[in-house]
């Protein structure tokens, strides 16, 4: 909806000069601003109608409209704009601009007014019909008093994050309003807010999203019959307002991120606004079928239903011929929901389309030859659906082609430069997760310059791609899983000056990480280079990279110490150095970059004490340190490590007690102390650690390629890595542990891990192990134990794998339930005194009838054998202990 203010006097002479009083009230306001671009450097001399953002009438020289928007923007990502801070005015506003009698346009937009509230005085500027106060960060309660701007016909408050207004009556007096734009203040005390919008017979454009605004009572009605602009998008509302099906002349209807709204997809929307340009109710649970009537908004350009639950195949969607809207379509996302099908050939004639999404669905088949005819397409994505077969190589006649994203499917075949044959504007590639084979010359240039490009998983190899060396724009390249069998080019770090994230993991790349690597890549965020044959040491030049957030060299041959200049880095989240041949102490300096979040320095030949500032990471997630060569005692993790969900430090030497407060690390769903020289009793507070303690308390945290444990369960070594974060264990086996099992254990019901085995632990196994219902794998061999097997244990249904060995267990094995599919007689295997099936020995009175000659029956007078004595008080003598 365009505004235009009016100026009745465009055609009068020009020879008016500024009036004084309003120059003057400019240059104050002036004053009061801070304009570090210079912006306003044009506002000195007496003509004030010639300075920028001001223009006059031309008759009476007064100011009419000031138009000081931010005009400066920047990239931050392909395609994606924001306004640049460097024009940015801010300051004071101060009063000087009430003495602009006749002002009637004010644009404030895009500036940086954090440091005060809407000036009250805007209310006394009585001719003003245009207010933009947009994005200019504004703070506090609205002003009421701009209800006194009788004449206003468009307001705009809208993304001002701190700004709030708990009653809109003021609105309500604004009768000459056409344009009213307040998303992003806060609305959630306004109870009757549609009530006080109602009150503005005019109103052709509102937006209201995210405004935390509040249901209403449904039998509230609303008489729009001017509006055809509606957004409130992101709200707390359970349903869609019922005054919204009345409207007849929506052209614009933004419904998006509704997060409460469930049920079928409102189609009533649609049939009663056939204006309709724009539809957008993205981000809700709308479930069934698709709509089907989409074919009759004849002037709909934009489609977006996306990140719904919502059903039907591609084919039905687009029907049989295509409606008069459909050749229109500029955008159409119906991305993440549960679309199946073939692609129809009928793509072919949407030659307006710009912009399609069908990602994460269930769309299965090859994709169309006739994607050439799609001549305005620029945004390609079929991503994480079933597609096969190969690529069409028509995708390269798309001229206006930007993005493309195949990536996550079952395609195959050879890409060849025929793909991109025509594709000058190709900014990113993303055709990872297929099986793909790139087969390219060693002299080919490409038509485009690429900026970010994911290869990870197809076969590019066994050559590093030559012509990656004509791309000088690139910021982001994933050549992972490769089958490149080559040393890394050195013009890579010298031509890949703006690269932001590098990751060319898991292939059989040589040669070392260039110690000036800072210096070439210095916008560099991520480093993965895991899984080659890289030698040579650490560059000390990564810690020269301000925005560096993660390191990945685990599982090459590096060697050397590392950097101690790492801790100068503030923003490293993630450290992977596991797997290589580090030596040297673990650096004190690594405990100040605040945010680190995982430290993965595993398999290494790292030697001395784990620093004590490590256990005050309040961030710290993962900390793997195992299998090294590390001494001393243990830290002691505990509140201020709150964060730690995975701790491993299993495979070293260290001495000592386990801290107790251990059992405050209330997230802990991992940790592996086994393979050390501890001592001492395992502290009786390990129910402290309240993700073991339930089953269904779940810790999210993002999995990262590169976070994996080795676990020693159900009698072998395993890896976990992204189910790490569903699996819960805790492994102190081959220690010197002493004292008893804490009955507390059997409070963690999350368990389903646990390894003591190869300590000296003593006493009863808990009589209420059973309730560990969750246990897969329990291995307490090869201790001191002593008493029966608990029969609880038999009613464990999801354990796999038990292992009580070379202990001095007594008594019947209990049976029954799931116990009876663990049945190998080496689970039991060391404990002499233990009778009953698997084993061999038979319990006392279970002897088959019979079973030494004569009938079973004693009654003979008979006395018993001196050997049956022995067993009869030898079992006796074995369950006595095992009851109290």
């Amino acid at each position: 909806i365009q505004f235009n203010h009016s100026n009745a006097s465009t055609n009068v002479s020009t020879n008016v000069s500024c009036i004084g009083v309003e120059r003057e009230a400019l240059l104050k306001f002036k004053h009061g601003l801070t304009d570090p671009s210079r912006r306003l450097s044009s506002w000195i001399g007496e003509e004030c109608c010639k300075w920028e953002g001001v223009e006059c009438n031309k008759k009476t020289g007064h100011v009419l409209k000031l138009d000081l928007r931010n005009p400066c923007i920047e990239e931050i990502d392909i395609d994606i704009f924001i306004p640049s801070d460097k024009c940015m005015l801010g300051g004071n506003i101060v009063p000087s601009l009430t003495k602009l009698k006749y002002l009637k346009y004010l644009d404030l937009s895009v500036n940086n007014f954090s440091t005060q509230r809407i000036p009250m005085f805007f209310a006394s500027l009585q001719k003003l019909e245009y207010l933009n106060l947009s994005h200019a960060s504004f703070n506090g309660d609205i002003p009421r008093q701009l209800s006194n701007l009788s004449k206003l016909q468009y307001l705009d408050l809208s993304t001002n994050s701190y700004t709030t207004s708990n009653n809109l009556a003021w609105v309500s007096k604004l009768s000459s309003l056409k344009y009213l734009h307040m998303s992003g203040v806060d609305l959630s005390k306004v109870k009757d807010w549609i009530g006080c919008i109602n009150m503005l017979p005019s109103l052709q454009s509102l937006g209201l999203s995210n405004c935390n605004l509040q249901d209403i009572s449904s039998s509230l009605q609303a008489n729009f019959t001017s509006l055809r602009f509606l957004s409130i998008g992101a709200n707390n509302l359970s349903s869609i307002p019922p005054w919204i099906y009345n409207c007849s002349k929506l052209e614009h209807i933004d419904l998006s991120r509704l997060y409460r709204i469930q049920g079928l997809f409102p189609t009533a929307i649609i049939e009663n606004n056939q204006r309709l340009v724009f539809l957008d109710v993205s981000g809700n649970f709308l479930q069934g079928d698709f709509p089907k009537n989409l074919s009759s908004l004849c002037k709909l350009q934009s489609v977006q239903l996306n990140g719904n639950f919502l059903n039907g195949n591609i084919s039905d969607i687009l029907g049989d011929s295509l409606g008069c809207s459909q050749s229109k379509w500029k955008i159409f996302d119906v991305s993440r929901n549960n679309i199946s099908g073939k692609l129809p050939n009928r793509f072919r004639d949407l030659k307006e389309l710009e912009y399609l999404d069908l990602s994460l669905n269930l769309i299965f088949g090859s994709i169309p030859a006739n994607l050439v005819e799609l001549v305005s397409l620029r945004t390609f994505d079929l991503r994480n659906n079933k597609l096969s077969g190969t690529i069409p190589e028509s995708i390269g006649q798309l001229l206006n082609l930007k993005h493309i994203f195949l990536d996550q499917n079952f395609l195959y075949g050879v890409v060849s430069e025929l793909h991109f044959k025509n594709l000058k504007s190709l900014t990113r590639l993303d055709i990872s997760s297929n099986k793909l084979i790139l087969n390219m010359s060693s002299t080919w240039v490409p038509p485009f310059q690429i900026r970010k490009i994911d290869l990870s998983g197809c076969k590019v190899g066994p050559k590093f791609p030559k012509w990656l060396q004509t791309q000088e724009n690139v910021t982001m390249l994933i050549m992972s899983n490769a089958s490149i069998s080559d040393d890394i080019p050195d013009w890579l770090y010298d031509i890949f000056s703006n690269i932001e994230v590098l990751d060319i993991s898991s292939n059989m790349l040589r040669g070392r990480v260039p110690q000036d690597i800072g210096d070439k890549m210095p916008k560099l965020a991520a480093l993965r280079l895991k899984g080659n044959n890289l030698t040579g040491g650490i560059p000390n030049s990564l810690c020269k990279l301000n925005w560096l957030y993660e390191i990945n060299l685990s599982k090459n041959q590096l060697s050397g110490k590392l950097p101690r200049c790492l801790g100068a880095s503030r923003r490293l989240y993630y450290l992977f150095f596991g797997e290589n041949k580090l030596n040297g102490q673990i650096p004190k300096s690594l405990c100040r970059p605040q945010t680190l979040s995982i430290l993965s320095l595993r398999r290494n030949g790292l030697t001395g004490e784990i620093p004590n500032c490590l256990s005050n990471m309040p961030i710290m997630m993962v900390l793997d340190l195992s299998d090294n060569e590390l001494t001393g005692r243990l830290p002691p993790f505990g509140p201020q490590s709150v964060g730690l969900t995975i701790i491993n430090l299993e495979k070293n030497h260290f001495v000592g007690g386990i801290p107790p407060q251990y059992c405050q690390l209330q997230l802990l769903q991992f940790l592996s102390l086994a393979q050390n020289n501890i001592s001492g009793p395992i502290p009786n507070c390990f129910d402290g650690i309240l993700s073991m303690v339930s089953a269904d308390y779940f810790v999210h945290y993002i999995f990262l390629d590169g976070v994996y444990v080795m676990v020693n369960t159900k009698g072998t070594s395993q890896i976990y890595g992204i189910t790490l974060q569903y699996f819960r264990s805790i492994d102190l086996s081959a220690n010197m542990l002493d004292g008893q099992i804490p009955k507390e254990f059997t409070k963690l019901v999350g368990l389903q891990n646990l390894n003591l085995s190869q300590n000296k632990l003593s006493g009863y196994i808990p009589s209420n192990i059973g309730d560990l219902k969750n246990l897969e794998s329990l291995d307490l061999s090869r201790n001191k134990l002593s008493g029966t097997i608990p029969p609880g244990i038999s009613s464990m249904d999801f354990l796999s794998h038990l292992n009580l060995s070379f202990n001095r267990l007594s008594g019947p094995i209990p049976s029954g339930n799931h116990l009876d599919t663990v049945n190998d007689e080496s689970v039991y295997r060391g404990n002499d005194r233990l009778c009953g099936a698997p084993l061999l020995n038979t319990c006392p009175g279970d002897e088959p009838p019979g079973s030494d000659g004569r009938d079973g029956d004693n009654s003979g007078g008979d006395k018993p054998k001196e050997g049956d004595l022995d067993i009869c008080n030898w079992f006796y003598a074995g369950l006595g202990p095992g009851f109290t």
